[in-house]
């Protein structure tokens, strides 16, 4: 389940290691998947043959360990993307796969790639939910203009961007972290 603090049991504490994350689930299997090039290493989540999630460390080039072993990848997650629909987000009604049938309190789109991939959010909070469609439409209505487009994934982000309010003050992080 992904909920404001994480999916399942790891949160933003949580390192971004195959042995880390492995002793978090030990009835699913943890494997690191080198996808080459510039998309570099994530750590595939399965249960038997099916891939529930994968977690995409922090990009860290020139990163040293204690021992000053360097690597490409900081031991702290960027995200955790769902790509399985018994994935689930905690007050909400979406799953990969099914068609989006709820805005809930999303209230901005981005877009990914060269636009094929479009992203809805709520400015200030940890989830997003992906569609591999064109955000044309989506940057103009929000994500209401995804409703009935499948959702290929779910996006759980370690770390969220402030939010400006028209009166000055900034908001963040998400009211539903847990220390």
């Amino acid at each position: 389940m992904i909920t404001a603090a994480g999916v399942g049991p790891f949160n933003k504490k949580t390192e971004a290691t195959e042995p880390a994350l492995a002793a978090l689930v030990p009835k699913l299997r943890v494997a690191t998947n080198d996808l080459g090039g510039e998309s570099g290493v994530v750590y595939d989540v399965f249960d038997g043959p099916e891939r529930l999630f994968y977690v995409v460390p922090d990009d860290a080039p020139g990163w040293t360990d204690d021992s000053g072993t360097p690597h490409r990848y900081a031991p702290t997650m960027f995200a955790i993307f769902a790509v399985s629909s018994r994935v689930h987000v905690l007050g909400h009604s979406w799953r990969v796969g099914q068609p989006f049938e709820e805005v809930g309190d999303l209230n901005a789109c981005e877009c990914w790639g060269n636009r094929e991939v479009t992203a809805c959010f709520r400015r200030g909070h940890h989830v997003r939910v992906i569609w591999e469609q064109p955000c044309d439409d989506a940057e103009a209505q929000g994500a209401r203009a995804m409703i009935g487009k499948p959702i290929t994934r779910i996006m759980w982000k370690r770390e969220i961007e402030p939010v400006d309010q028209p009166n000055g003050a900034t908001v963040g992080p998400d009211p539903m972290d847990t220390p």
